[in-house]
């Protein structure tokens, strides 16, 4: 029977193992399954915004991880890894246990590196957990008018439409409060707002953001954050409250898989996420993301765990199609409105190329982004 060990209990973790668990059932293959995670919760972190701004209850962002071993049939087991030993495929955990595998699957996400730039991890509010959303929450319900900035230092970062889907949402949230007195700006690295979705997505970002009064200011180069005011290279802005976007890196733990010329990201190769010189560990998270050409948050994260789960299946089985990295079908939020977009790609050898253009925007698809988080969800609520 093959073993194949998931790390990490988010998106790609959840898709894997009930991907591998169904088709491995359908072909009628013996294949154990097992999830490792550190957390007894599945979260939905698109949620958190609208923890922020009262939209959701902190317990609508999260549903047990443990209940996948009932909805989808492979183990969950909870619990810290500690160590990975690729060589004598090893993997040790927290409370001392040993698991070997197979096929070694990594999504254990990225860890937030606060202390990465100067006065960052002092001063700002976020919504980039569960308890940094409810304290956020907070300071909005306090805030009566001035100036809001939201920050961002380097990209990629998790989620790269959410600093304008968030500064559109926060216009709303002030105009449903009868606060008029707002100035919202958003300073980011890039040159024009959703630069990575091709020129469809800046012209709709760049319009709704110029109705809903947003002000944008590229960030040519951190300096220092103060209590009052964000200073970079080409500007200095003051503000009331300050809602900023964290830097990411590869998790502690996988720190030894780091790349050698952006260490934040892991060494990777495409086109399936296999870790370079171990064939049978596959990397499929936000720090395997951008080596390879791919964009940061969950649809992407979703279609390369297919892919991968589909390699491991064809190794395990033979003969099985590998999947190829899908179209990336992605819904968002305007001024009053919504969009939904499409991005198309192709492998060129060491990266994938992309193509992103707008489908339509509606108001309607607000509603259809936040049901398929809730439903999502509710798919592992017994």
């Amino acid at each position: 029977m093959a073993k194949v060990l998931i790390l990490g209990g988010g998106t790609a973790g959840l898709v894997a193992g009930r991907y591998l668990t169904a088709e491995a059932k359908r072909l009628g293959i013996d294949v154990d399954v097992t999830m490792v995670t550190a957390s007894e919760r599945h979260y939905m972190p698109p949620l958190f915004m609208e923890v922020a701004l009262g939209s959701a209850a902190p317990h609508e962002t999260w549903a047990p991880i443990k209940n996948a071993e009932k909805v989808y049939g492979f183990k969950v087991d909870i619990d810290k890894v500690t160590d990975i030993d690729l060589a004598n495929r090893h993997v040790k955990t927290e409370s001392g246990k040993v698991y070997d595998y197979d096929y070694l699957f990594l999504g254990l996400g990225v860890k937030y590196v606060w202390d990465k730039y100067k006065g960052m991890n002092e001063y700002g509010y976020h919504n980039f957990t569960l308890d940094g959303a409810v304290e956020l929450h907070e300071k909005l319900f306090q805030f009566k008018g001035g100036k809001v900035v939201i920050y961002t230092p380097e990209g990629p970062h998790r989620c790269g439409i959410y600093p304008y889907e968030m500064s559109l949402n926060l216009r709303m949230y002030f105009e449903h409060r009868g606060i008029e007195d707002v100035e919202i700006t958003v300073v980011h690295p890039d040159k024009e707002p959703a630069i990575g979705l091709g020129p469809d997505l800046i012209r709709f970002f760049s319009r709704e953001m110029e109705k809903a009064r947003v002000k944008f200011i590229p960030n040519e180069g951190h300096v220092e954050i103060t209590p009052n005011k964000v200073v970079t290279k080409n500007a200095e802005v003051e503000y009331d409250l300050l809602i900023k976007v964290p830097p990411i890196a590869i998790p502690d733990v996988m720190a030894f898989m780091a790349d050698d010329k952006d260490p934040r990201w892991a060494k990777v190769k495409g086109p399936d996420f296999r870790y370079p010189d171990y064939d049978e560990v596959y990397i499929v998270s936000e720090a395997s993301m951008p080596p390879l050409g791919l964009l940061t948050a969950g649809v992407p994260l979703h279609n390369a765990a297919i892919v991968a789960s589909t390699s491991i299946l064809h190794r395990i089985h033979g003969g099985y199609p590998v999947a190829e990295y899908a179209p990336t079908l992605c819904v968002g939020h305007g001024y009053n409105t919504g969009f939904s977009g499409n991005c198309e790609y192709e492998w060129k050898g060491n990266k994938y190329k992309r193509e992103c253009y707008l489908l339509f925007k509606s108001p309607l698809v607000r509603l259809m982004k936040d049901s398929f988080y809730r439903g999502w969800l509710d798919s592992l609520r017994l």
